[in-house]
């Protein structure tokens, strides 16, 4: 076994004893420069939801079935998608130490905008982020487009996608940008609507030759769900929740194992352990499959709610901001979305 700059041990190819050894995909030198978030307006408290009589639910049974006390939407019908994405994004740019000027490449996502019902931004009626938001931001210089069709999985296909494309094309600075308002979408007879929050995370991700910053991520995805999670015909989210709650834990505890295993890494070897922010319930069996130690454990679900493929880099983004999460850190995190689209990555912090 040797050990790179990065830090984890790679897994040489061949046969052993026990059988045939795993190897780590490429992944592309690069490492994450800067990261930032931004939740708008005050905090919305599960008081909000015991307010609406028909649904029969109160801040216990919130918290009993999902972990979520509070959740963050836009006070203000201009903060979309798009202007919550800029304030992330320019948080992470400075972050990073670099100008908005340097960015070669955006990438935005985000799996709540709809046209027309739900528009982007305050200025567009199309489903996109990265367009408006490169306008807005200042990155003059960057090509961009989004990615779709993987809800909460974003972070960790825009990651891959911006770090290949890096030393693809011989970039140096790219920043992802993923972004949720669920609000306008909400179907307000339906209990887990109780679940989801708006918000917005961003991620500098800078080409280092030598360095692995983002050390291996595992992607899997089968279209037999799609369905699971839908819009109906009155243009508001839908969701089974119990194939969720019954498929979801497994296959991210085994996409967590594999992406270990053919780095020659153990949870032993691992500082931070950051589950996508689904519900609370599933968090617990994920790191029970995995016996992950509770301090080992960062989430934000109980302030924050489920905000899709912001809660990965958002609820990173507030760690690193308290001091939690420090340059150096061994982190894995894991993520399912729609259809089902899964996986877990693996990265140093800077």
């Amino acid at each position: 076994m040797t050990t790179d700059p990065g830090g984890a041990r790679q897994v040489t190819t061949g046969t052993t004893a026990a059988g045939p050894t795993l190897a780590p995909r490429f992944v592309a030198p690069a490492r994450m420069a800067g990261i930032g978030h931004h939740f708008p307006g005050e905090p919305i408290t599960n008081e909000y939801f015991e307010s609406l009589t028909h649904l029969g639910i109160d801040d216990a049974w919130i918290r009993r079935n999902t972990g979520v006390a509070a959740r963050h939407w836009p006070a203000d019908e201009k903060e979309r998608p798009v202007e919550m994405g800029v304030r992330a994004a320019r948080t992470a740019l400075d972050d990073a130490g670099i100008d908005a000027g340097e960015v070669d490449l955006l990438i935005g996502t985000t799996a709540t905008a709809r046209p027309r019902t739900n528009p982007s931004s305050a200025t567009n009626r199309y489903m996109d982020i990265s367009l408006p938001l490169q306008e807005q931001a200042g990155l003059k210089n960057a090509f961009c487009f989004d990615v779709t069709a993987v809800a909460c999985a974003g972070f960790l296909y825009t990651s891959l996608a911006a770090t290949s494309l890096l030393h693809t094309l011989g970039l140096r600075n790219a920043v992802v940008v993923c972004a949720e308002n669920p609000r306008p979408i909400l179907n307000l007879d339906y209990r887990y609507s109780a679940l989801f929050g708006a918000g917005a995370a961003a991620a500098v991700w800078t080409r280092q030759e030598g360095y692995r910053g983002l050390l291996d991520v595992v992607l899997h995805s089968d279209g037999q769900y799609f369905d699971v999670f839908d819009i109906d015909d009155d243009d508001t989210m839908m969701m089974k929740g119990r194939q969720v709650g019954q498929l979801g834990p497994g296959m991210l505890a085994s996409s967590s194992r594999d992406v270990l295993e053919r780095n020659g890494l153990t949870l032993a070897d691992v500082d931070w352990f950051v589950p996508h922010q689904g519900n609370l319930n599933m968090i617990r069996q994920v790191c029970q499959e995995l016996d992950v130690p509770p301090e080992k454990v960062l989430m934000n679900i109980d302030r924050r709610g489920n905000t899709s493929s912001v809660s990965i880099p958002g609820c990173l983004s507030e760690n690193v901001r308290r001091g939690t999460v420090r340059p150096g850190d061994l982190v894995l995190s894991c993520s399912i979305g729609r259809g089902f689209s899964w996986g877990a990555m693996l990265m140093r912090y800077r």
